[in-house]
C-alpha cells in the first residue's frame, strides 16, 4: 500500500452549504526525493516513446474557458516532468470516457461517474489523483427550481420539465436521479427530462423559467448567484449524497512510474504556497491535490448499482440545445 496519511486539509477551509465531508481523501508521503520520482516518470515516458502528454478534459464547462484555466496546471506538470503538454477536450463526457479506454489521451480528468465506467472497461487504467475544493475532499448535487416557484418537494415535480446536464454526469444526472428514486420518482418516467451539456446551463434553463426543476452541484449555485445581474435565483428542494471529486486517471499501459511523477508534480500545488495561489487562480475553488486509490470511487458504484437495479439509461442522450443560452458564461470547477 502507498497510503500513508489520511489527508490534513491543506488550508484549514471548511465545506460550505453547511456540508461535512463524509469521503475521506488520502494523502500520501513519498520518500523518495522529487528529483528521482520525475527521473524515473520521465524515463518511462522516454521507453514508451511518448514526446508530448495528451492530457483530456471532460468539457462540463465552456471548452476554451476550461483551456484556459487548466493550461498553468498542465504547464508547471509539463516542466517538472520536461515534456509538453497537449490538453486534449472531449466532445462530452462519454467521448473522454471513451479516449481514456482506448488510450488516445494518456491522462485524463474525469468525472467520478465516467471513471467507474471507464475502470470496468477498461481495469488497467490507474487513478493516481483528485483534488481538494473548499477545503472538502467531496463536493455536494442539489435539486432545484425557481426561487419564485410553488414546487416545495420533490413529488411535485412529477410531470414537470427538468434539466440534467449529461448522463455521464455525477452531480448532474446520477447521483440527483437516484435521489429521486428513494423518493419514487422515476426521472424518465415521471417528469419531462433534458439535457443541456453544462451546469450554468441548467441553473439558467430554471432561473429564466424554460425548466420547472434542475440538478447541478454546489458550485454552480455559487457562481449562478455570482454572475447573474438581474437578481433572479433559485431554491434547493433536495440534496444528494456526498460526491467524490473528479478522478486523475493514467491510460492503460504506461506504467506506474508516470503516475508517480504526475502526481507529484500536482502534490506540488497548493493554495498553501505563492505560486500554487497563482497557478490555481483560474479554478477558483482548487485548495489542491491529494492521492487517491480506486476504492475512493466505491460510493459512485454504490449509486450506480441502485440505478442499474431500475434500469435508469445511460447512453449519451441528444443535447438539448434549445434549452443553453447562447452566451452562458462557464464555471469555474466540478463536474
Amino acid at each position: 500500500m502507498r497510503w500513508l496519511s489520511i489527508l490534513v486539509l491543506l488550508v484549514g477551509c471548511v465545506p460550505e452549504l453547511g456540508e461535512v465531508d463524509d469521503i475521506p481523501a488520502i494523502s500520501v508521503r513519498n520518500t523518495t526525493p522529487p528529483t528521482q520520482v520525475f527521473e524515473k516518470g520521465r524515463q518511462a515516458l522516454d521507453d514508451a516513446k511518448v514526446t508530448t502528454l495528451r492530457w483530456g478534459l471532460t468539457p462540463y464547462m465552456a471548452p476554451e474557458e476550461l483551456k484556459k484555466n487548466y493550461r498553468p496546471i498542465a504547464d508547471f506538470v509539463g516542466d517538472r516532468l520536461g515534456l509538453s503538454v497537449e490538453l486534449v477536450m472531449g466532445e462530452n463526457y462519454a467521448d473522454l470516457e471513451q479516449r481514456i479506454v482506448e488510450g488516445s489521451v494518456d491522462v485524463a480528468v474525469v468525472s467520478p461517474y465516467s471513471y467507474v465506467r471507464a475502470k470496468k472497461r477498461e481495469p488497467g487504467i490507474l487513478p493516481f489523483a483528485s483534488h481538494i475544493a473548499r477545503g472538502s475532499a467531496s463536493y455536494g448535487a442539489y435539486i432545484i427550481v425557481n426561487e419564485e416557484s410553488d414546487i416545495e418537494t420533490l413529488a411535485e415535480l412529477k410531470g414537470q420539465s427538468f434539466a440534467f446536464v449529461d448522463r455521464r454526469s455525477t452531480s448532474g444526472w446520477l447521483f440527483p436521479a437516484v435521489r429521486m428514486l428513494d423518493e419514487g420518482i422515476h426521472p424518465e418516467r415521471d417528469l419531462d427530462e433534458r439535457f443541456v451539456k453544462t451546469h450554468n446551463a441548467v441553473y439558467d434553463a430554471v432561473v429564466e423559467g424554460r425548466v420547472e426543476g434542475g440538478a447541478t452541484y454546489d458550485g454552480a449555485l455559487r457562481q449562478g448567484r455570482d454572475r447573474r445581474r438581474d437578481g433572479r435565483g433559485v431554491r434547493v428542494i433536495a440534496k444528494a449524497p456526498r460526491i467524490p471529486h473528479e478522478a486523475y486517471v493514467l491510460r492503460e499501459g504506461l506504467p506506474i512510474e508516470v503516475a508517480d511523477a504526475l502526481g507529484a508534480a500536482l502534490f506540488e500545488i497548493s493554495t498553501g504556497t505563492r505560486k500554487g495561489r497563482e497557478l490555481l487562480a483560474p479554478m477558483l475553488r482548487i485548495n489542491g491535490f491529494v492521492q487517491v486509490e480506486d476504492s475512493h470511487y466505491d460510493v459512485v458504484r454504490e449509486v450506480e448499482e441502485k440505478a442499474n437495479k431500475v434500469g435508469l439509461a445511460v447512453e449519451t442522450e441528444p443535447l438539448s440545445e434549445a434549452l443553453e443560452s447562447p452566451d452562458t458564461p462557464s464555471e469555474k470547477a466540478n463536474p
